[in-house]
């Protein structure tokens, strides 16, 4: 079980934590050599890009939200077990894991935006080079 769990939270931060990436027009009809070109600008921008991140509070927001799922999903639990008739404890523990859980699954694979010091340092190096960014995906 507990296997199973650390599994799955691994695979949630590969899948949630995944970089956006710029999304280049390329023409009516783009080319492969027009498509690894943007490629290759689009990753050497990317690296570009890495040293103007100011940071966006992404983990500290998914720390406390995991604390006050965690919380709620305790009181929620206790209340369910006293009302049951069971253990209102046993409820609170139960609770409290599933809520911090859910909570910290919820805001691992939300997608978030880029960064933004990343993102417009990414998008000018692009323009710099001749091309032009319709989108991040």
């Amino acid at each position: 079980m507990r296997r199973a769990m650390g599994a799955a939270i691994v695979a949630a931060l590969t899948i949630g934590c995944g970089t956006q990436r710029p999304v280049l027009y390329l023409g009516d009809r783009p080319t492969a050599a027009a498509r690894e070109a943007g490629e290759r600008d689009i990753d050497a921008c990317l690296a570009i890009g890495e040293q103007y991140r100011i940071g966006s509070g992404h983990g500290a927001d998914v720390a406390r939200n995991t604390a006050a799922g965690g919380a709620a999903g305790g009181a929620a639990g206790a209340a369910g077990g006293a009302i049951g008739g069971g253990s209102p404890g046993r409820g609170a523990a139960t609770g409290a894991a599933v809520g911090a859980v859910w909570a910290f699954m919820n805001g691992i694979l939300r997608k978030k935006p880029p960064d933004p010091g990343f993102r417009g340092a990414v998008d000018r190096c692009l323009a710099d080079r001749g091309q032009r960014v319709i989108a991040w995906k």
